[in-house]
Parts: C-alpha cells; structure tokens; sequence
C-alpha cells in the first residue's frame, strides 16, 4: 500500500460555499487590507481589477485552511511560491495567483495568523522541497476552525477543462502550453463541462467524515466536493493520452474506495477492462487476440504483474527500453537480465512485438480515453453515475451490469471488434475470524 502524505498540496479552486463563510472571509481581507495599509508596504492602491483578485487569493487560501484544519493527520499545506509557477508555468493561467497571492501569504504571516514551516527550495536537478505553512490559533478568530466548517467550502471548475501537456523532461515534468481555441477543442471543453454538471448534481457520499478528513496519495482531500474533472493531453499532442483527471476517488486506495464511496445511498461496484493496451494494440496491429491472460508471459502466472508493467513500458516507450521500468524488476526471479525478459515478451506476443517502442501507448490512451468519456456520458444520459477510473468506472452495484453493457458496447464501437474483457468487482467478502 502507497504511504500516504502528510502534506496537502492548496487547491486554488476552493470557494466559500455559504454565506456565512463569505462573510467572514470578507471580513479577513478587510483586516489584511487594514494592516498592509497600517505597516506600508505598499506605495500606491490597488486597482479594482487587482483588488477582486486579492480578494479571490485570500478565499482560496481560507478555504485551504478551513480543510487543513478539518484533516486527522495534521498536515501541513504546501503553496507555492515560485516565480516560475505563479506568472509562467502551469499556475500562470488561475486569477488566484500572481503577487496578489503572495501579498496575501505575507499579509498572514505578518498578522500571525498563519505559521510559515519552511521556505520551498530546490535540493536537486529532480527534488524540490516545497513551501509549507500552518493555521495558527490566532485564525480560529477569522475562520470557523473549531470545528473546522468544512462542508461550507466548494469547489469550482477549473478554467481549463482540457489542459494541453509538453512531453516530460529529464525531471518527470510536463508543462502546460497554451493552445489556440478551434471548434474541436471547444467540443472537448464542452463534453467535460456536460458530465462536471452532472457529476455535481450527483448523490455522491464518502462514509466516516464525522470525524475529519482524510489526505489522498495525490496530497489532495478525500472529500464529495471533489468532482470536478478536466482531461489532459499529452506530448502537445491532441491524439495522446486525454485521461481524467480531478476527482477525489482517483486518490483513494482501492479498498477505500469499496469500503467508503456511496452512489445513491449504495456501495460500488468496480468495472473494468482487462488487460486494455495489450488488446487495443493487437486491434491496431490487425492480429486476432491471444488465448488466455496476455499478461502471463511465463505461462504458469509467476511474475505477472512484473510482465504487465514492462509490457505496457515497451508499448510507451519511445524507441529501445534501457532501463527495468519502476517496481518491476522485484517481480522477476533474481538474476533476470532486462534483454532476456524483453526477448521472452516479445516472443509470446510476436504479433505486436513491432509495436514495442513505437510510443503507441500514448495513442492507445487517447482511445481509451475517448471510450471512458462516452460511457460515462452514455450512462449519465440513462440516469446512471458512473466515476472515471482511467480503464474503468465506479457506479452503485445495482447498475454494475449496466455499466457493463455499456463498456461492451463502447469498445466494439472504438475497435471493431467485440475482444474486450470487462470484469465486475463488488465490495470484497470480510472473511471469517
């Protein structure tokens, strides 16, 4: 199991969401207003302009409190700070931030009420350590943080709702780029803008909050508000990746999410597609599909989930695989040399075998995508919720089959062909003591 963070990395699309909420934010501008005015650090008044987005910063900044506050595990917020990201990189497009932010950081900490842990820094050409801050308990007398009122927070949608990726550095790192608004982007932007309405009507529920909130593995907060979902493309390329991206589900582990998630008052089901990538490229390759688990290489199912990652590695891979993939090597027998377990794969799946480091992955996740977006859409359009999972879908266990039919159905539509295993898990039994 993933270690959880105990880092919550600051939404800036968090909102108040009452009237009560509103006002004492209001009133917290007002008091930071008063001092920056009082100390001078400013020479001249804001323009108005200027004024609604400080106003906006101090919001989100409250809102990421109020849900800090509300967190079991006492974690910190991470916000950032960087020049690069505020005015130039994937921040510089959000009205929340710019200097009115960090007029609004500074304004907080000058007035005690927040604690600065650590100025972020760079450690490294691939680590950086990012700035964190804490409520102080002078807060609680601006903001309902005891108990902190966190269902009064919301989330907005993003002003992006298609985000258009760079292809990752040597650091791991995409960057967004600005893109020139067509008739088909504007119908990618609109699809999402459909099913974030429905998803926001939706009766969704997470159990056991009573108490507090949890953190994700994505450093965000588990919590229903979270729904709001956009799709990345990736390597400035519309015909790769698409995937969803947003939803507080899709950091929850896998039992959380059966033990937790509740879809019109009912536990989940989970339905998805089987070894997806392996089969779409032996459609794409014209082959018919192997018998049995692709994804058994050896034969005797030692080492699958070893075999699975280096495969869908192979097929992603942009030229030669030089390097075990991450988590893979571990699952292979000791001594298992990377050109011997790639010559293995590429014998057992000789027919895609000149698909491998093609970079194909990035277009069969464009496929994959697609399907996702019209199955959630088909079924939203039947009354059914359906969460997005990359291959799969999280939908109330009396719509499992449904959810099925529709997956059935929407990968023959994308393929041709009817080869697609879909599988259908139920919250697992408790066992016996």
């Amino acid at each position: 199991m993933t270690k959880r963070p105990n880092i919550m990395w600051f939404d800036p699309l968090l909102r108040a969401k009452t009237t009560e909420l509103s006002g004492a934010v209001q009133r917290l501008r007002d008091a930071l207003l008063l001092h920056e005015a009082n100390t001078g650090p400013r020479k001249r008044a804001r323009k108005e302009a200027d004024m609604e987005k400080f106003g906006l910063a101090v919001e989100a900044l409250a809102c990421n409190l109020i849900l800090l506050s509300a967190i079991e595990s006492g974690p910190k917020l991470a916000v950032p700070r960087s020049h690069g990201f505020l005015w130039r990189g994937d921040g510089g497009a959000d009205p929340v931030y710019g200097q009115h932010f960090l007029s609004a950081l500074d304004g907080l900490a000058s007035l005690g009420l927040i604690t600065e842990e650590q100025r972020g820094y760079k450690l490294s050409a691939r680590m950086r350590v990012p700035s964190l801050i804490r409520p102080s308990a002078t807060l609680a007398q601006h903001l309902p943080l005891a108990p902190p009122e966190w269902r009064s927070v919301e989330q907005i949608d993003a002003r992006a709702l298609i985000i258009l990726k760079e292809g990752k550095d040597d650091d791991g790192r995409a960057a967004t780029i600005a893109f020139a608004e067509t008739a088909k982007t504007r119908q990618l932007a609109v699809q999402m803008r459909r099913i974030n309405e429905f998803l926001r009507s939706a009766d969704i529920e997470v159990t056991g909050q009573n108490t507090g909130l949890s953190l994700g593995r994505d450093g965000q907060v588990i919590a229903p508000y979270r729904r709001s979902l956009r799709r990345i493309f990736n390597n400035d390329n519309w015909q790769h990746g698409g995937r969803l991206a947003g939803g507080f589900w899709m950091g929850m582990e896998r039992a959380e999410r059966f033990e937790r998630i509740r879809i019109n008052g009912e536990r989940i089901a989970d339905v998805d597609y089987r070894q997806l990538f392996p089969r779409l490229a032996y459609v794409r390759a014209g082959q018919p599909q192997p018998e049995g688990d692709i994804y058994d290489v050896a034969g005797d199912g030692s080492g699958r989930d070893g075999w699975k990652r280096l495969m869908n590695a192979m097929l992603f891979s942009d030229g030669p695989l030089r390097n075990w993939p991450e988590d893979t090597l571990q699952h292979f027998p000791s001594g298992t040399k990377l050109r011997h377990a790639i010559k293995m794969l590429a014998a057992r799946h000789a027919s895609i075998a000149h698909l491998f480091g093609t970079g194909l992955g990035f277009q069969l996740m464009r496929i994959e995508s697609d399907m996702l977006i019209g199955i959630i859409t088909h079924l939203a359009s039947i009354g059914v919720t359906a969460l997005p999972l990359h291959d799969a879908v999280l939908v109330a266990e009396s719509k499992a089959y449904v959810a099925e039919d529709a997956m059935q159905a929407a990968f023959t539509t994308a393929t041709g062909s009817s080869c697609a295993i879909v599988s259908i898990d139920f919250l697992p039994a408790i066992p016996d003591t």
